[in-house]
């Protein structure tokens, strides 16, 4: 596999997980939100990830991408807080159903894995440029 396989293979991971941050970072701050803009109740978001064969000099060679951001369909959950503008007659507001704590979870997760195809690049692309300066000496 040539080191630019390498630098596509780590650029497409950040990608998907720039993808998976958006869709997490969006679930957590409609967490509490009762109504979207047009009156219907928010859908939590999923990343779909698949992946796409590439043809490198060491054979085929598979690359992750995002295939679709969807709306899941969560159940919603009931919160008491009679006080609240769109309770209903027993005092529970609808919300969407996102587990924050998950969510929360999946950032951290998300943070890794970016970081680490961060590195993965930092590193090949130090050693392309290390076999540049070999290259230019001879």
């Amino acid at each position: 596999m040539s080191m630019f396989r390498v630098l596509d293979i780590s650029s497409a991971g950040l990608s998907v997980e720039q993808t998976r941050l958006e869709a997490a970072s969006s679930n957590l701050a409609n967490a509490n939100t009762t109504r979207t803009k047009d009156g219907a109740m928010y859908q939590p978001l999923a990343v779909v990830v698949g992946s796409q064969v590439v043809d490198g000099t060491a054979g085929m060679v598979q690359k992750p991408v995002v295939m679709d951001m969807v709306s899941t369909n969560a159940k919603p959950r009931l919160v008491y807080e009679p006080g609240h503008p769109d309770a209903n007659e027993k005092g529970f507001v609808t919300k969407p159903g996102i587990d924050t704590l998950s969510t929360m979870m999946d950032l951290m997760s998300i943070s890794r894995s970016y970081e680490a195809n961060l590195r993965v690049f930092d590193i090949t692309r130090t050693l392309l440029q290390k076999t540049l300066e070999i290259g230019s000496r001879s």
